[in-house]
């Protein structure tokens, strides 16, 4: 028998309550109690209008992607919907069997594995949870097939969410994927397009799981941008989308970027400078 996440001692225990709540009470209800539990606060910042989006709208949610719990935040953080799908890495599959039916699954090991620096946490899941190697021809192949795949659940009007960076080596630029995805969709004049960012993240995300450790790791955050119009992204070339889109994205989601550390020192002394000018 393969080797399973869900099977393996020890994290068996944590993964099928988890399961159980997913059968019983779908996705965003299930994560959010998750993240909640690993987290001191968790903060949505998301517009009404938008809200209301992604409650029935046909519509394509993008995301940022700094780190691997980006994306139960993501999921935790939409409302209550059963027709909820995300764009995920296959290795992902039957790590959570109840949640299996929701995933497109991509394949982009190869990539990962050509990565002057391989996350270290990738290689820990590779020893226990099996998922198939495929060569870069094959994998290409089902990506093209899987892209089809979700811009079809986007054309039948449910809700898509997708990780346009990840995979990329910066874990900034959009792949290809996105392009095609949107490219491919029958009804962009009335498929709607959110944006959303998380923060408060990190590689040490793997700790809240020991009790007390949550309240010393940073708040989880995520913002939502009002929904647009997809057509707007609609362009000659599939090719030209991801590049064009990143930019928009990008401007938007500047005012959430966490600030480079001379910054945060700056800050700090002109808070203290401040405080002894007007102390008393």
């Amino acid at each position: 028998m393969p080797r399973s996440l869900y099977t393996t001692l020890g994290v068996r225990r944590i993964l099928r309550p988890i399961n159980h709540s997913l059968k019983i009470h779908g996705i965003s209800k299930t994560f959010k109690k998750v993240i909640q539990n690993c987290s001191r606060d968790f903060i949505i910042n998301l517009p009404e209008s938008t809200k209301k989006v992604l409650k029935k709208d046909r519509v394509l949610v993008i995301c940022n992607h700094p780190s691997q719990v980006d994306v139960l935040l993501l999921l935790a953080s939409l409302p209550h919907r059963s027709d909820t799908y995300l764009v995920a890495m296959h290795r992902l599959l039957s790590i959570l069997p109840s949640i299996d039916k929701h995933l497109i699954p991509v394949y982009i090991s190869h990539r990962i594995n050509d990565f002057s620096k391989t996350d270290w946490k990738f290689n820990i899941l590779k020893k226990f949870h099996f998922s198939p190697e495929y060569s870069k021809e094959v994998a290409h192949q089902k990506n093209i097939e899987n892209i089809a795949l979700a811009a079809k659940r986007v054309d039948e009007g449910h809700l898509l969410c997708l990780f346009p960076a990840g995979g990329s080596e910066n874990g900034r630029d959009f792949l290809p994927g996105i392009g095609h995805l949107i490219k491919n969709l029958k009804y962009p004049e009335d498929t709607k397009i959110v944006m959303a960012h998380v923060g408060g993240t990190s590689d040490w995300d793997y700790l809240r799981i020991i009790p007390f450790v949550n309240k010393f790791l940073p708040k989880f955050r995520i913002n939502f941008s009002e929904a647009q119009d997809i057509s707007n992204f609609i362009y000659p070339e599939a090719r030209q989308i991801p590049k064009l889109l990143q930019d928009h994205y990008e401007k938007w989601s500047l005012p959430f970027e966490p600030l480079p550390k001379f910054q945060y020192a700056a800050l700090y002394l002109r808070s203290f400078f401040l405080f002894l000018l007007f102390k008393g």
